[in-house]
């Protein structure tokens, strides 16, 4: 004898169930692409001095051996740009490590790690000079080849809306009050970025292996202010995390409210695509540029 209810009324649980996995699914692997440092959606890139290269490593089974397959990964990534087998001769820095640790793509305790490698220019043209000893000095290929790859080098005076779509959403703020000053701090790169009061760039430095600085002559000394009228510096990140909290809780509102609208007239028992609904919705509404 059927359960009560009969097969049918079991059927939209079953719909509804695996909707909500799917949303839930979709929500997480956003949330992780968000959180990843800009450098991980690039293979190469040059930055001031240096040309960086981006190894990475899917679903390994443990970090340590996502870290040395991402190496790997990123070596080759040198060989193929200089056109060498044999990489040596100079060091090569390891920038930056990032690990995601719950990967989308990948079977559950697995890990995806990138690993972002550093190499002075002028390592790169010596390297290609001794491999290829019959290039004319004025021909090089290395350069060639630099000047192909994006440059990523932040320029004094450009404004927060560049940065910000060159790099993302830094992990913190600080505000300089006495000295007119908003300070980025991009951690999962190293990089600092200070704005003035006009939102424009005044300068920059990269920190890791070999320090680089916009700063190309030293500054004049800065002259001391009276200790009476210093201000202390102020974190602005827990702002910045609350923000962005009430800003997507915006966006969930203004999707759920579109949607049920929209579904206003549909019948209850297809319902449950207005999460699909609200789920698009939200991710358009996410494109747009935030006020901060």
């Amino acid at each position: 004898m059927p359960f009560p209810g009969g097969p049918l009324s079991y059927v939209p649980m079953v719909h509804y169930l695996v909707i909500t996995t799917l949303s839930l699914l979709l929500t997480s692997t956003v949330w992780a692409v968000e959180n990843r440092p800009f450098w991980t959606e690039q293979a190469l890139f040059h930055f001031g001095d240096d040309v960086f290269f981006t190894g990475r490593a899917s679903c390994a089974p443990n970090a340590e051996e996502g870290r040395q397959r991402a190496y790997v990964a990123a070596i080759q990534e040198v060989k193929n740009f200089s056109r060498t087998q044999e990489i040596g001769g100079f060091p090569i820095e390891t920038q930056m490590i990032f690990e995601d640790q719950h990967p989308g793509d990948c079977a559950q305790g697995l890990v995806t790690v990138w690993r972002l490698l550093r190499v002075p220019r002028s390592d790169l043209e010596s390297l290609a000079k001794h491999h290829r000893p019959g290039t004319q000095k004025d021909i090089s290929p290395i350069q060639a080849q630099i000047t192909a790859v994006r440059n990523l080098t932040p320029r004094v005076g450009m404004l927060r809306d560049e940065i910000w779509n060159r790099y993302g959403l830094p992990r913190s703020i600080w505000a300089r009050p006495d000295q007119g000053e908003l300070v980025w701090e991009y951690t999962q790169f190293g990089l600092t970025i200070v704005f003035n009061q006009d939102d424009v760039l005044t300068r920059w430095r990269l920190h890791g292996p070999h320090p680089r600085s916009s700063d190309d002559q030293p500054t004049p000394p800065r002259q001391d202010t009276p200790a009476g009228n210093e201000l202390p510096a102020i974190d602005l990140t827990a702002r910045l995390q609350q923000l962005e909290e009430q800003q997507d809780l915006d966006r969930r509102r203004q999707a759920q409210s579109y949607c049920t609208v929209r579904f206003a007239e549909v019948p209850e028992s297809l319902r449950a695509k207005q999460s699909s609904c609200e789920q698009r919705e939200y991710e358009r509404l996410k494109q747009q540029r935030p006020p901060f």
